[in-house]
């Protein structure tokens, strides 16, 4: 039933911790310092100051110093903040084509690039929107982007699972770019069981092979 902020935040036991709920306190006291209509700008202010600095400049610190057991941290002003994240996060826009799809997607383990489970998993590669293909790049690699250099500096596996049917899900073992696809019959049907394997795992999925 609809409810008022202060009936809200007394409900969950809203107060001046990291979280709002636990963690380390934000101020002396903070733990028995309610959140209040009030007084939630002032949280939020402290939360932020905890969570984007004082809370975090250990870890910050700690960072740099092994960064700097590597190499100097100094050498990194010579980059921008744009070329940095596609350095160390790779690139902001997932982009590929057939050709592309088919010289970076290996078919092995029995499989060739003329069986239809490999020709059907293509062409919904090609179909899905920015959001998805992240999705796919996640369950199959453990990273939703690609590469720094892109499709290019990618590859992956793509087996048959041969102990599947085809009411079965793909599967992936992310740690070393493989792909595990049943025999589907058609595009429609990889797709929808491709979809609900991605939406439900976080970069691997097992599935139990069972009769529907």
């Amino acid at each position: 039933q609809p409810m008022s902020f202060e009936q809200y935040t007394s409900l969950i036991g809203a107060c001046f911790m990291e979280t709002g709920l636990s963690g380390a306190p934000l101020c002396p006291g903070g733990e028995s310092i309610a959140v209040t209509v009030e007084n939630v700008t002032e949280f939020v202010d402290k939360a932020s100051q905890f969570w984007f600095d004082g809370g975090v400049s250990q870890q910050v610190e700690a960072f740099r110093s092994g960064l700097n057991d590597v190499f100097p941290v100094e050498c990194l002003s010579a980059f921008s903040r744009s070329e940095l994240r596609e350095m160390f996060c790779g690139e902001d826009r997932i982009e590929w084509d057939e050709q592309a799809l088919l010289s970076h997607l290996h078919p092995v383990g029995g499989l060739n690039d003329r069986a239809p489970t490999y020709k059907y998993l293509v062409s919904v590669l090609l179909d899905m929107n920015q959001a998805e293909r992240s999705r796919f790049l996640d369950f199959v690699s453990s990273c939703p982007r690609l590469p720094p250099g892109g499709i290019a500096k990618f590859h992956a596996d793509v087996f048959p699972d041969n102990s599947s049917t085809k009411q079965g899900f793909p599967r992936s073992r992310a740690c070393a770019n493989q792909l595990y696809l049943p025999p589907y019959s058609s595009k429609e049907e990889l797709q929808g069981k491709l979809h609900e394997a991605m939406h439900c795992s976080a970069g691997h999925h097992e599935q139990r092979v069972r009769e529907l």
